[in-house]
């Protein structure tokens, strides 16, 4: 592959991107990365637009119950795999975050803490992808209500596995950067 096609030509479909991933990783890492992202993009607006055709027919509540269930199961999934390793120390609060941290990774810099008290924990979270941030803005969804009512939720129900009485709510988004908060359930 020259670099003139590979300039010029935007790469389709996932097995052309996964057959060669390897070499042009190697020989132009920023334009794969990119396009791996473009994917992703593509990928999440196509889920959510079968994620809207259920809410046509059922209701936009049930369709996003269902897709969190789907967040869910693959959290809940992660939780298991990581009890093996996973080490939660401190209040609910502490190992909420901790948890939280373990499955989000986020690199340094990327999750700034804001306010901690007894009863809450609020943050400002980098995405680095951004997928769902595209597929809003392509769709014209509230962002901050999608990730309410799918991932949030899902994040409450890894709580609720490990026996914490906590609610992760997401607060703002702007620029790239979400603002969160773990609480205290009351």
């Amino acid at each position: 592959m020259g670099t003139e096609k590979w300039e010029t030509q935007k790469v389709l479909g996932r097995d052309e991107v996964l057959r060669d991933i390897e070499n042009r990783a190697q020989a132009y890492s920023e334009r794969v990365v990119q396009d791996v992202k473009e994917m992703m993009n593509d990928y999440e607006v196509d889920m959510y637009r079968l994620i809207l055709a259920v809410g046509k027919r059922y209701g936009l509540d049930t369709a996003y119950e269902i897709m969190s269930e789907t967040v869910t199961d693959k959290r809940l999934k992660w939780l298991d795999q990581a009890q093996e390793w996973l080490v939660l120390e401190g209040t609910d609060l502490e190992k909420g975050l901790k948890l939280f941290i373990s499955y989000f990774k986020p690199k340094e810099g990327d999750l700034k803490i804001i306010e901690r008290t007894e009863r809450k924990v609020v943050f400002r979270r980098k995405e680095f992808v951004n997928a769902i941030t595209h597929t809003c803005g392509v769709l014209g969804l509230d962002i901050v209500d999608v990730n309410n009512k799918i991932y949030t939720r899902a994040t409450n129900f890894m709580f609720e596995k490990i026996n914490l009485k906590l609610k992760h709510v997401v607060l703002a988004y702007q620029d790239g950067w979400y603002d969160e908060m773990i609480e205290k359930a009351s």
